[in-house]
C-alpha cells in the first residue's frame, strides 16, 4: 500500500495488545520500534528496534519519535485517570514535535464523553488532547476482548463448574474482539491516514448475550455451560486481590455505567467500519475452536 507507514513506533508492546499490534505491523512489513521499560525482557529479539524507556519520561519518547512515521498508541493496563492523561500528552506532544504523520490510538476500551467515570472521562479529555495539539490521529474504541473469557479466572470455571461469569447482565449484547482482530484494525487504521481526525467503535461480527456464549462454549469444550452476571460488589472486591484498591474501583465504575445503559451500549454496528478499514473480524465461536481449553483451565491431563 503506498500510504503504509515505512516505520512504526508501538507502545505497551510488552502487554497483550501491544504485542499483537507488534506482530500485526511486523507482518504488513514497516520498520518497527518499541518503547520497553529499562530492564525488562526484550520478547521480540531480531527484527525489532527497541528503545528503553517509558511514557513519563518525555525525553526518551522525544527519542522514541525520531524518525518514524507513525505511532500506535496503547496505554499501560490499570492506567490511573492522571496517568492516562500525562502518558498521552507526553507522547502525542513527542510524537507532534518529532514529526510523526499519523498516531492511532487504541483505547483499550468503549469511551464515551461525560460518562462521570474517572477512566472513561480522561480518555475522552486525552482524545481531545490529541485531535488539538497532537500529528494527524485516528482513535479506535475496542468493545471488550474475548481473552477476557479465556483468562485464568475465567477458564476453569468454565471447564470445572459449567460456569461463565461475567459481570454483565444477562440481556446485554456485546460484540467481543480479540486481540488480532484489535491489532488488524490498528494496521488498517495505519493504512489509511486520509481517515485522521476518525473514531471507530470496533468489535467482532456478532453481539452476543452472556447466555447465547454460554450456548457456543458448550458445544466446544464437551459440557453444559450456563452463564451467571457477576454482581458488581463482588467483582469490585476480586479485582481489588489483583490490580489493588483503586484500580478496581475505577474499572468497576465503568462496569457499572455500562450496567446504566441500554443493553447495546456494547454491540458495534460495522458496517461504515468495515467499509473504511476492511477488517473481517474473528466470530466468538471460532475464536473459541481455536483454544486449548484444559489446559487454560489448568488440567493436568492437559500438560
Amino acid at each position: 500500500m503506498p500510504n503504509f507507514p515505512n516505520s512504526i513506533l508501538v507502545t505497551g508492546a510488552s502487554g497483550a495488545q501491544g504485542s499483537a499490534i507488534v506482530s500485526a505491523c511486523r507482518a504488513a512489513g514497516p520498520t518497527v520500534r518499541v518503547l520497553l521499560r529499562k530492564g525488562s525482557p526484550d520478547p521480540f529479539g531480531d527484527g525489532v528496534n527497541i528503545v528503553r524507556g517509558d511514557l513519563a519520561d518525555p525525553g526518551r519518547l522525544a527519542l522514541a519519535c525520531l524518525g518514524v512515521d507513525a505511532v500506535a498508541l496503547t496505554l499501560p493496563v490499570g492506567a490511573s485517570p492522571e496517568e492516562i492523561l500525562r502518558y498521552g500528552r507526553n507522547i502525542a506532544e513527542a510524537a507532534q514535535q518529532g514529526g510523526v504523520k499519523l498516531l492511532v490510538f487504541n483505547t483499550s476500551g468503549h469511551v464515551s464523553g461525560h460518562s462521570g467515570t474517572a477512566v472513561m472521562d480522561a480518555k475522552a479529555e486525552l482524545i481531545d488532547y490529541i485531535k488539538t495539539f497532537g500529528p494527524p490521529s485516528i482513535v479506535l474504541k475496542p468493545t471488550l476482548a474475548m481473552s477476557n473469557i479465556a483468562a485464568p479466572w475465567s477458564a476453569p470455571a468454565i471447564m470445572h463448574q459449567g460456569v461463565l461469569a461475567y459481570p454483565l447482565p444477562t440481556n446485554f449484547q456485546t460484540s467481543w474482539i480479540s486481540w488480532q482482530d484489535m491489532a488488524a484494525y490498528v494496521v488498517e487504521a495505519l493504512r489509511h491516514p486520509e481517515l485522521a481526525g476518525a473514531s471507530f467503535d470496533i468489535g467482532g461480527p456478532q453481539a452476543l448475550t452472556g447466555p447465547e456464549m454460554a450456548v457456543i462454549l458448550s458445544g466446544i469444550v464437551g459440557r453444559e455451560v450456563s452463564y451467571y452476571p457477576v454482581p458488581l460488589a463482588d467483582f469490585a472486591a476480586a479485582l481489588e486481590t489483583m490490580l489493588g484498591k483503586d484500580a478496581a474501583e475505577q474499572t468497576a465504575a465503568s462496569y457499572a455505567w455500562i450496567h446504566s445503559q441500554k443493553q447495546t451500549v456494547l454491540a458495534v454496528d460495522l458496517g461504515q467500519t468495515t467499509r473504511l478499514l476492511p477488517v473481517k473480524p474473528t466470530s466468538f465461536a471460532d475464536w473459541a475452536r481455536a483454544l486449548d481449553w484444559a489446559a487454560l483451565a489448568g488440567d493436568a491431563k492437559a500438560a
